[in-house]
């Protein structure tokens, strides 16, 4: 295991080694015996991991709810019993009972090793999928499975021009979910990389953390981000040299943004794929290549209905959401989800690719098409949001998006429904949930057809 002194998280307040990691977790542990059920809803990412660890020592099953809205943290804890919420918010009394993180001194301990016991440990970390498609639905992880998902994250950083112990992960993702439970809290857990504490929002929040990382020694950093947040970083990003490595998961990472990314002197652009279910299983250089290559120890299995992933730290072979088409050399190319497909007047297009072709258009901030499948003739409209400072007007964006638009779609896939929003209300990983389309297509004057969207 690691040395007493690795670095394992790092703030402003300084750093944090193995050696008060341990320490703080026999607190926090003595803090939770009796407890039935932890529910984590530390932001803090130490304190939160501090959770973690403590819940599968204790042998205490683990909910991470999809938000922290009171509902939805109340609807995971249903099945759990006698849960402890573990939150520093008052506002989470009324749900359950709550203990905040005290950091009280702890007596010395001997042994710094808090891994070994876990390589068997079979308590339940429950994870929430997003709900882009679908309610949200809990999937149920063990460390095993998310030591195993955080094995990309490491690989990557292994191979960079830097030494492992020299890099920092910034986090713009929340480490509830999947994505960022893995790329963070698991990529230290698991293998020792040391962690920025704090989540990172806007440019401000990213300066701040690499002020705070040179502070404390770090002089590389690896930013575990999306391309929602990509959009408010980019600039942030590119005049930040301690920067090394951006990676971007969550949602098609648009190619232009990544060239734009990877022209930056000394700056690896990766993008990985994964989901929920399969946790992060392929990689690819997204401003240089399209096809995927897979983790190791992942490989595809085909059947007759679709196509299985497998690897050993999977319980069993996952059946992929995505339609696929494997390459001889091993990689593979996404095709779109099975709901993905958009028809229109018998003519036929996938909703990541319009999306992609949307996300080109520079004089807006965001977008995105809102789909509603029909029996006869899908519908669709789109959502934008112009830059704060933009000098054209609505007919003039709404002009400008239709030439793009047309002179890379049939005109079938170019609606007349146009949303001017200040904001598109995404979720904390920057997706759009089923229930948002549904209000914005509302919104757009388009009755969703109810009987279409329980076929598929």
């Amino acid at each position: 295991m690691y040395a007493a002194d690795r670095k394992l998280f790092f703030s402003r307040d300084g750093i944090v080694d193995q050696k008060q990691f341990v320490s703080d977790l026999a607190v926090l542990r003595q803090q939770l015996q009796g407890a039935g059920s932890l529910c984590n809803l530390f932001q803090d990412r130490y304190q939160f991991a501090l959770g973690i660890v403590s819940g599968l020592l204790n042998k205490q099953p683990i909910v991470l709810p999809p938000s922290l809205a009171p509902e939805a943290v109340r609807a995971a804890m249903a099945q759990s019993p006698d849960p402890v919420i573990l939150s520093n918010s008052p506002e989470h009394d009324a749900l359950a009972t709550r203990v905040s993180y005290d950091n009280i001194a702890a007596a010395p301990l001997d042994h710094w090793d808090y891994a070994t016991p876990l390589q068997g440990n079979s308590t339940q970390i429950r994870v929430y999928s997003s709900g882009s498609t679908k309610q949200p639905k809990c999937n149920v992880k063990t460390w095993k499975m998310l030591r195993g998902g955080a094995a990309i994250t490491d690989q990557i950083i292994q191979g960079l021009d830097a030494l492992p112990t020299e890099i920092g992960l910034l986090g713009t993702t929340p480490h509830g979910h999947m994505y960022g439970l893995e790329a963070t809290i698991f990529a230290t857990l698991g293998f020792g990389h040391c962690t920025y504490r704090n989540t990172i929002f806007y440019p401000a929040d990213l300066e701040a953390a690499v002020e705070a990382a040179s502070d404390c020694g770090i002089s590389k950093l690896v930013l575990v981000t999306s391309p929602a947040h990509l959009r408010f970083l980019e600039q942030a990003i590119l005049a930040a040299p301690e920067i090394i490595c951006v990676l971007s998961a969550t949602a098609p990472f648009p190619q232009p943004l990544a060239q734009k990314l990877a022209a930056r002197k000394n700056l690896k652009v990766m993008e990985i794929y994964g989901s929920t279910e399969t946790g992060s299983m392929a990689l690819r250089q997204t401003a240089f290549e399209e096809p995927w290559t897979l983790s190791a120890g992942f490989e595809l299995r085909d059947t007759p209905e679709t196509c299985l992933a497998i690897a050993p730290h999977l319980s069993e072979p996952i059946p992929l959401e995505d339609q696929i088409k494997r390459h001889p050399d091993g990689r593979f190319s996404l095709l779109g989800r099975a709901g993905d497909m958009v028809s229109i007047r018998g003519k036929r297009s996938r909703l990541a690719a319009l999306n992609a072709i949307l996300s080109e258009i520079s004089e807006i901030s965001d977008g995105v098409f809102l789909h509603d499948k029909r029996h006869e003739s899908d519908a669709l409209a789109i959502a934008v949001v112009p830059h704060q400072d933009s000098s054209l007007s609505e007919d003039e964006i709404r002009r400008l998006l239709r030439r793009h638009l047309l002179r890379h779609l049939d005109a079938a896939f170019v609606p007349k429904k146009l949303l001017f929003l200040s904001e598109i209300p995404r979720s904390p990983t920057g997706k759009i949930t089923r229930a948002t389309t549904l209000d914005l297509l509302k919104i757009a004057g388009l009755k969703t057809d109810l009987k279409a969207q329980g076929t598929n």
